[in-house]
């Protein structure tokens, strides 16, 4: 993979059928960036107030999915997992276009995010 990467959100999505959010309707703009030190810095800007929280990430392959294990330095509430754990992981899709969060296995929200250009 060629670092460094950036991942914009762009959809949103609950378990209701026909709840996806995207673009400015979505209540808050995020993405990751994945540096080549394997470490990561994770933006979020809400009601136009940005913050950011980093870590480092591993690349794992779990059930045929290439995915980011991200750890981040320190608790936050941009945090978006099953765990109390400080970490997130991510997966591609099956074509490798779309960065998922797994954090709807539990009833969390469905974050879609695209590859997009470093301004």
């Amino acid at each position: 993979m060629e670092y460094p990467q950036k991942w914009q959100l762009f959809k949103m999505s609950s378990s209701m059928p026909g709840s996806e959010i995207t673009g400015e309707d979505m209540e808050y703009q995020e993405y990751y960036l994945f540096k080549k030190n394997n470490t990561f810095i994770k933006t979020r800007i809400e009601d136009g107030i940005e913050i950011s929280f980093e870590g480092s990430f591993s690349i794992v392959n779990q059930n045929n999915e290439q995915g980011f294990l991200l750890e981040f330095n320190e608790e936050n509430r941009l945090i978006g997992n099953c765990s109390n754990k400080p970490e997130e992981y991510l997966y591609l899709d099956k074509d490798n276009e779309i960065l998922l969060n797994n954090w709807w296995a539990c009833d969390g929200p469905g974050l879609f995010y695209e590859q997009v250009a470093i301004d």
